[in-house]
């Protein structure tokens, strides 16, 4: 165990910066709820962190509030009313690109704060958004992970005007601990505060899209001014003792379920480490990764219901499919994209469990440069094949990679989440068998070694510490990586049953937890 839990009798917060961390914090001292913490540190790592999340990308959370009710805050963005198939392919395309202005979808970030807020909110708006505009304006040292970021794309991505001048300064990387400013962003968050539809019907809309079709992309006003996130219920299912709580499509959450229902007839060796358990686990999430891709996209355009696929027979027919693993081959891009995760818990017990992205680091590269708002390239993972389910379609969402969950466990609440890209119901999958089926707390859980399965060529990456024997004999090929490595990066909050808040985060980031005093 590496990094230690922090205990609180109020509050925690957990984040991938401490700076994050500690304005949730503040918030939370300040007489806020969990909901008003997550306004405030998702906006703080938007601005720390903008390589993993940004004004200009997605974000999604559970709520859990006081009486136990679980909602869902659906913060993705739709693709552009110009952007099709048939568009797609006169400018020579076969798949989506994986960087530039076509792959931008409608962020959807700041209003899913903003429904969020609507709903829970207690603070008033413009302070929690005040935060990280300060932030922004004063400037803040250069955290590890975005030094390296910019060092590492520098020169895939300068040659975009507005990412140039928002991330270098004076033309160099800035090193780890150099303080950078966002003049822009402190601006344009500055509009936020006073009315956050400002981003979608106001100047900050109109740079946007003049900014993004001056580079190529269709962008048009009325795709921002109609788009609003939407709310909905959590998705569940009863594993062993527990019961997990996910999003529902277009997420990919329901893909863990699927992971987990599946394992509920399955018993797990006894050691964590063993190839058993991994070929257990690679066998089941073969099944779940190829329904996902035959049947999860918006929910405007699936075929099947989400009862439908969580059903008892479903799960019974997907378990029969087992025994055909090997004939199972993905044609897909595989990715462990960078995103970010944090989790809050108040002192009456509320639960956020967040999570941002811009897909790809830096998303689609394209940087507007007034407001210096980094755009995502969701509408990367949409497929051009007419016949998909997750084909593209003017204003449809994709099927998103990102996801988080909630655990009832034993009279313990657990919010937790993790970076991962497509990968992440497999390892959200080892971080919830860690805790149910090997007793391991929610630290070590999330510290424990892990593995990822590239789905498109049937190799496997194992940190170090976990058995390797005969996984070649069912046809992967194993890569040792040095841990910790970068296979996703975990936080958690967690309520025990005595009333005590706990925060964790992940050896493998840079975050932390901090938890109230008063």
């Amino acid at each position: 165990m590496f990094k230690a839990p922090f205990y609180s009798l109020n509050g925690v917060v957990a984040s991938e910066h401490p700076l994050a961390s500690y304005i949730g914090v503040k918030v939370l001292e300040k007489g806020g709820n969990a909901v008003d913490a997550a306004i405030a540190t998702s906006l703080a790592l938007a601005v720390t962190l903008p390589h993993l999340g940004g004004l200009g990308g997605d974000f999604f959370a559970l709520v859990e509030d006081n009486n136990g009710a679980i909602k869902f805050v659906n913060g993705s963005g739709y693709a552009p009313s110009k952007l099709s198939i048939s568009y797609m392919n006169e400018l020579g395309y076969r798949s989506m690109p994986l960087r530039g202005p076509l792959i931008i979808s409608i962020p959807g970030l700041v209003d899913g704060l903003y429904q969020l807020w609507r709903i829970y909110g207690s603070i008033e708006w413009k302070k929690l958004v005040d935060f990280a505009s300060k932030i922004a304006r004063k400037g803040f040292p250069i955290s590890k992970s975005l030094a390296k970021a910019i060092s590492i794309l520098k020169d895939e991505l300068s040659k975009d005007y507005g990412w140039r001048a928002t991330y270098l300064i004076n033309g160099s990387i800035p090193s780890e601990g150099t303080i950078i400013k966002f003049p822009g962003l402190a601006k344009a968050l500055e509009l936020i505060s006073e009315d956050p539809r400002e981003f979608y019907e106001g100047d900050l809309a109109r740079a946007i899209t003049n900014y993004v079709n001056k580079r190529g992309g269709v962008l048009e006003l009325h795709d921002l001014k109609h788009y609003h996130a939407e709310i909905g219920n959590a998705i569940s299912i009863r594993y062993r003792d527990a019961v997990i709580y996910e999003m529902p499509p277009n997420t990919q959450g329901i893909t863990t379920l699927h992971i987990l229902s599946m394992l509920n007839n399955v018993e797990l060796p006894i050691s964590p480490k063993s190839s058993k358990r991994i070929l257990e686990l690679l066998k089941i999430a073969k099944v779940a990764y190829m329904i996902r891709d035959l049947f999860i996209t918006d929910p405007r355009y699936m075929t099947i219901s989400v009862d439908k696929l969580l059903s008892r027979d479903f799960i019974k027919w997907m378990m029969s499919l087992t025994k055909y693993v090997h004939r199972i081959h993905m044609n897909r891009r595989s990715t462990c994209c960078d995103t970010t995760y944090f989790a809050i818990a108040d002192s009456e017990g509320m639960i956020v469990s967040g999570i941002q992205s811009l897909f790809y680091a830096f998303g689609s590269g394209i940087v507007e440069p007034l407001y210096q708002i980094p755009l995502n390239s969701r509408a990367s993972d949409f497929s051009l094949n007419k016949s998909h389910i997750n084909r593209l379609e003017p204003r449809k969402k994709t099927m998103h990679t990102l996801s988080a969950t909630i655990i009832h466990f034993k009279n313990r609440r657990i919010a937790f989440g993790l970076s991962g890209g497509h990968y992440r119901p497999l390892l959200q999958a080892q971080i919830i068998t860690n805790i149910i089926d090997y007793g391991m707390n929610t630290q070590e859980a999330i510290e424990f070694p892990r593995f990822i399965w590239e789905i498109d060529k049937d190799v496997i990456r194992l940190e170090e510490g976990l058995e390797i024997n005969n996984l070649s004999n069912y046809g992967f090929r194993s890569i040792i990586q040095q841990y910790p490595s970068r296979l996703g990066v975990a936080a958690a909050v967690e309520i025990k049953p005595n009333g005590i808040k706990c925060g964790y985060t992940d050896i493998r980031g840079d975050g932390i937890a901090i938890g109230t005093y008063n």
